[in-house]
């Protein structure tokens, strides 16, 4: 199965403590993490309404989006999605394994907020992952919209695809999907797919 994800305002809800929780677990000196906390806590932010900003309003999490820095902190709290589901591979009781070769771990891809999971389709790797997914929210507050997460099913009969999407209370989808722009697809596509992007860069020309 695969299962594009989609978060809730990925940039704005990400907790700050657990953001430097894992910065120093991953080494990072005291000093540095200061230097992270001090303007995320200082923030704040005002709506402009015909021009005129109103009252301020303290910043309690979330990420800058523009500043520099931002995508790299957001990859560190998106990479702890990764370490729990390989963590949870590494016991075959839950079935969360490559769709392929069962002997490898689901695969996952992550560029900033767009994530995809390629994984072994069972009720039993859907229940664990969607727990995976629950326990993952709640440790940093990036949350997953699940109504506008994806579910592609793959080999998988009608009855389990639909228990499947029922346990992630997604949507079921088809080939091809489309991340970070390109039309995936297992099958080639006919250059037909590749129209919308064609169009995109000519008008860059």
């Amino acid at each position: 199965m695969v299962l594009k994800l989609d978060f809730k305002k990925a940039f704005d809800s990400i907790s700050w403590p657990s953001l430097l929780k894992f910065l120093r677990h991953r080494g990072f000196p005291d000093h540095f993490c200061n230097w992270i906390e001090d303007p995320l806590s200082t923030g704040k932010t005002a709506v402009m309404l015909n021009g005129v900003p109103g009252s301020w309003v303290q910043c309690k999490n979330g990420l800058r989006q523009g500043d520099p820095i931002s995508p790299y902190l957001f990859i560190i709290v998106a990479d702890v999605l990764q370490q729990l589901i390989l963590s949870a591979a590494s016991d075959q009781a839950n079935e969360l394994h490559h769709p392929v070769f069962h002997d490898l771990p689901p695969s996952i891809l992550q560029y900033a907020d767009d994530t995809l999971i390629i994984a072994h389709a069972s009720t039993t790797a859907a229940r664990k992952l969607k727990q995976l997914l629950d326990d993952f929210a709640l440790a940093t507050g990036l949350c997953i919209n699940f109504s506008k997460t994806t579910f592609v099913p793959m080999n998988v009969d009608d009855t389990t695809a639909s228990s499947i999407a029922q346990i992630f209370g997604c949507t079921t989808s088809g080939f091809p999907q489309t991340y970070l722009g390109l039309p995936l697809s297992p099958t080639k596509l006919p250059p037909s797919a590749f129209q919308p992007l064609i169009s995109s860069f000519r008008s860059f020309l």
